[in-house]
């Protein structure tokens, strides 16, 4: 009977583990999603305003017309395109975002719906109540310590299956990372080459061919680092600040390459310095990881020791 309880209770808590915490990264994918919309729809009306003034620019006027002849045509029009590639980067960004929120959101609203969640509530509670009734009609200091190794032992399985979790979307990330990392060492390596020994049209061709590379590959680590702080949320009874990722040191494509986006120079500055960033972001990830690794080692430790506990209080 004992065994009986035990393992509908580990049945039912796993359950209502699971129920809880797709509600939980339901109601912030919710939340993400609602503030993508907000940013990308601010990013359109930014975009349409630039794509406006460069319309504008280019339409005769006697303005334009003294403008060009005072040489100030050129250099305002070079600046609306930048600012114009700078919003459409930024939005091209923001739209990915919001996209993958919807389907994380829609995949989360489904997995709500299992039949499984329906009644568990109910469920628990008439768990609970004869459970009572058990520990009432066998209550001795065995089957007392006995019922706690029990409990105790469904909440450090329960741990241990979000610690794993949030072991696989960690190393996802770090995969993610290493990929964009790759990808813009190429990047680096054609723009050293156009910027300092002259590369001539193929070379700039294939450097900005290895950027927009680049930046699907960034915005796919971006979603993987999400997806890793969300396991990192699910792992119950650590302190959060030992498994957090600098925000800092988490950023977009668009992050990168907004200013100045037509000079070799700075294109070369910034995938220096996004090379920088990514092995900061990348050495954060391998850190938290190391500190679930241990967690992981310590409940394992635990769990073994519930395990000789129980042993000894039935064999005795």
């Amino acid at each position: 009977m004992r065994q009986d309880i035990y393992d509908r209770q580990m049945e039912l808590t796993m359950k209502r583990t699971e129920r809880d915490r797709i509600k939980r990264r339901l109601n912030g994918a919710e939340k993400r999603l609602d503030e993508a919309i907000d940013s990308r729809d601010r990013l359109y009306r930014r975009l349409t305003k630039e794509q406006q003034d460069i319309a504008k620019l280019g339409k005769f006027s006697f303005t334009n017309k003294l403008k060009a002849w005072t040489g100030k045509w050129d250099e305002q029009m070079e600046k609306e395109l930048a600012e114009a590639a700078e919003a459409e980067l930024k939005y091209n960004e923001a739209e990915k975002t919001v996209m993958d929120l919807k389907m994380e959101t829609e995949k989360l609203r489904k997995e709500m719906q299992n039949p499984d969640f329906t009644y568990i509530d109910e469920d628990w509670t008439d768990f609970l109540k004869e459970k009572e009734i058990w520990i009432r009609q066998n209550d001795s200091v065995a089957n007392s310590t006995l019922q706690k190794i029990a409990d105790v032992r469904v909440s450090l399985r329960s741990m241990m299956r979000e610690l794993g979790e949030a072991e696989e979307a960690g190393r996802k990330a770090i995969r993610a990372l290493d990929a964009a990392l790759n990808k813009l060492g190429s990047a680096e390596g054609m723009s050293m080459w156009d910027t300092f020994l002259g590369g001539g049209l193929i070379v700039s061709a294939i450097k900005y061919s290895e950027i927009n590379s680049s930046e699907d590959l960034i915005h796919r680590a971006q979603r993987a680092l999400r997806h890793f702080e969300t396991e990192l949320m699910d792992v119950q009874n650590i302190a959060a600040e030992s498994f957090t990722i600098n925000k800092k040191d988490i950023f977009t494509f668009t992050d990168l390459f907004f200013d100045n986006i037509f000079s070799d120079w700075m294109v070369h500055s910034r995938i220096t310095d996004a090379k920088s960033k990514l092995n900061q972001v990348l050495q954060d990830v391998r850190r938290v990881l190391d500190g679930l690794a241990r967690k992981k080692d310590e409940v394992d430790h635990e769990l073994k020791r519930l395990d000789v506990q129980e042993q000894d209080i039935i064999i005795s």
